[in-house]
């Protein structure tokens, strides 16, 4: 079973964010800046496919480049059977969220990383750090 502790990831990021940042968003420029000072910034893997399936004809170069400077983790079984928990609490209350956010939620959570994102809502997490990128 591979471990899905990777050391020095100072964050996770959310797919709002790196769009905001490969369109220029001056927002998102800084925000990067400002954690890859703390340490490597991280992506789920299944954030690399939300990027890939949003992306406009004759970005892909520029896309690729930027997103291959960053962690990308792997959806292990830790962090799978942790969605799968963080779903079921969830809809124990009847509290719906899709099976990517919470894998993505589920990832920060297992390398005890914030989430920097600006859909704060897709994340009812209680133990989830979350950071609203907008308010940095």
């Amino acid at each position: 079973m591979q471990s899905s502790r990777v050391k020095g990831i100072s964050c996770i990021l959310d797919s709002d964010i790196v769009i905001d940042f490969l369109r220029g968003r001056d927002y998102a420029r800084k925000l990067l800046e400002r954690w890859a000072g703390e340490g490597l910034l991280g992506i789920s893997t299944l954030t690399q496919l939300e990027i890939y399936q949003g992306m406009k004809s004759g970005e892909e170069k520029t896309t690729s480049v930027f997103l291959d400077g960053l962690i990308s983790v792997t959806v292990d079984v830790p962090i799978a059977r942790r969605a799968g928990k963080l779903l079921g609490e969830l809809r124990s209350k009847r509290v719906t969220v899709g099976i990517a956010d919470a894998v993505i939620a589920a990832t920060a959570l297992q390398l005890g990383a914030p989430l920097l994102t600006n859909n704060v809502e897709h994340y009812p997490f209680p133990d989830l750090n979350v950071i609203r990128g907008f308010e940095l």
